[in-house]
């Protein structure tokens, strides 16, 4: 009997720790740990409900200014991380976010990353740049400029 409980809350267990991350991940992702009210008042969760592209710089200064610079990407189903993710974000300051499948508008997303890549420039110089992700959204186009 106490075989057979030990395997129920131990099923239960794993249901609830289950769920708990799927929660934790299903709207947007990230591999660093950003307190749900760090990522509540940050830029990035406003993205989708501007229209100008002004307005996606304005909130990636904001975030810079408050000290969680975003790097956006628009991902597939599931988000995708790279191994070295986390030491990036350490390295340089700044955090990585995975809209997933669906996202704001391009343009909006290429203007706030474009925002956080001049403020990276800036503070780092170009060596960031070999060690960033080829993925983030509008990079491949600003590097060629």
């Amino acid at each position: 009997m106490k075989f057979i409980l030990t395997v129920i809350f131990g099923i239960i267990s794993l249901t609830l720790n289950a769920q708990k991350q799927i929660e934790a991940s299903a709207s947007l992702s990230r591999t660093s740990e950003l307190k749900d009210e760090q990522l509540n008042n940050s830029g990035a969760s406003k993205l989708t409900f501007i229209t100008e592209e002004k307005e996606g710089e304005k909130l990636a200064k904001l975030d810079i200014h408050n000290g969680t610079p975003l790097l956006l990407l628009i991902g597939g189903i599931a988000p995708t991380t790279m191994a070295n993710d986390s030491q990036f974000e350490n390295k340089y300051g700044i955090y990585f976010y995975d809209f997933g499948c669906t996202g704001p508008d391009h343009e909006i997303v290429v203007a706030y990353n474009i925002t956080v890549a001049k403020y990276l420039n800036k503070r780092y110089g170009k060596n960031w740049l070999k060690e960033v992700r080829n993925d983030i959204i509008g990079f491949k186009e600003w590097t060629r400029k």
